[in-house]
C-alpha cells in the first residue's frame, strides 16, 4: 500500500490542474528546466579561490580568499567566503557574476568585484574587474579557480627574521613584543577567506584583518606587533614589506 504521507503527492500528480495552478506549475517547470539545461552534465567547483596581486589586495583584499558553495542562485552555484562576510553569485539582471556583502536583495551597485561573463560555473572564464575607489577597473591578474585552502596554503609556518638579534645604537632592532611574535604557528580556523594561526598555544595570533596580515595578542584586532599592509591569500607567499 502507498504510505499515507505519499498518497497526497500521488493524487496530485494524477489530478486535474486549473488555470491558476497551471501557471504556477509551468513556472516551476521552466525554472527547473533552465537550471538543468544550463548546467546539464557539468560539475562546478565546490571550493574556489579568488586571488590577485598586491595592488588589488591593498584595495579589495578583504573580499578575496577562499569561498565554498553555499547553494544555488540564479540557476547557478553561489559561494560564501570561508569565515567571512562576502558572497559570489550570478546576477541575472546584468547577466554576470558579482561579489557582494549583502546576498539577499543585493544589486550590482553594492559590488566591488565583478566577473563580466555569463558562464554556468564561476571559473568558466576570468573577466574580473575591481572597484579602485572611483571606477571598475579590469585586471588580468584577478582570477577565480578551483582550489581548496589546504592544497594552497601552509597549515604550519614559521615567522623569522635575520634582524631579530640586531642592535642599532645600543637599541634592539626588534622590541620585546615584536621579537616574541616570531616563531612557529599552526592554523586553528578560518577568517576572511584565509587561515587563522596561533603560536604554540600562546596568546599570539596571525590573521588577515582589514586589508592586512597582523600578529597580535587576540583575534579580531586591527593593530599588532608585526604587520603586512595589503597582504595575500597565504602569508607564506609574502616576500617583502613586513
Amino acid at each position: 500500500s502507498v504510505p499515507s504521507h505519499l498518497q497526497s503527492g500521488a493524487e496530485w500528480c494524477s489530478g486535474s490542474i486549473d488555470m491558476a495552478d497551471k501557471d504556477i506549475f509551468f513556472v516551476f517547470l521552466f525554472l527547473v528546466f533552465t537550471k538543468l539545461s544550463l548546467g546539464a552534465g557539468k560539475e562546478c567547483c565546490s571550493s574556489v579561490l579568488l586571488d590577485s596581486d598586491l595592488a588589488v589586495h591593498k584595495i579589495q583584499g578583504d573580499r578575496l580568499g577562499f569561498y565554498t558553495q553555499f547553494g544555488y542562485y540564479g540557476a547557478r552555484p553561489f559561494y560564501r567566503q570561508q569565515g567571512g562576510d562576502f558572497y559570489i553569485f550570478y546576477l541575472e539582471d546584468v547577466q554576470h557574476w558579482i561579489e557582494c556583502k549583502n546576498f539577499y536583495g543585493a544589486g550590482e551597485q553594492f559590488s566591488k568585484l565583478v566577473n563580466e561573463m555569463d558562464g554556468y560555473c564561476l571559473d568558466d572564464h576570468n573577466n574580473w574587474s575591481f572597484y579602485n575607489g572611483s571606477d571598475l577597473m579590469y585586471s588580468e591578474v584577478l582570477t577565480s579557480n578551483c582550489s581548496k585552502i589546504e592544497d594552497v596554503c601552509c597549515k604550519e609556518l614559521r615567522i623569522s627574521s635575520a634582524n631579530s638579534e640586531v642592535i642599532i645604537d645600543k637599541e634592539p632592532y626588534y622590541n620585546n613584543q615584536s621579537k616574541d611574535s616570531l616563531g612557529d604557528y599552526k592554523a586553528i580556523g578560518m577568517t576572511n577567506g584565509r587561515f587563522v594561526y596561533q603560536k604554540d598555544n600562546l596568546d599570539s595570533f596571525l590573521e588577515y584583518g582589514t586589508k592586512h596580515w597582523t600578529v597580535s595578542s587576540g583575534v579580531g584586532q586591527n593593530t599588532g606587533h608585526i604587520i603586512h599592509q595589503g597582504g595575500s591569500v597565504c602569508p607564506e607567499h609574502i616576500e617583502k614589506e613586513w
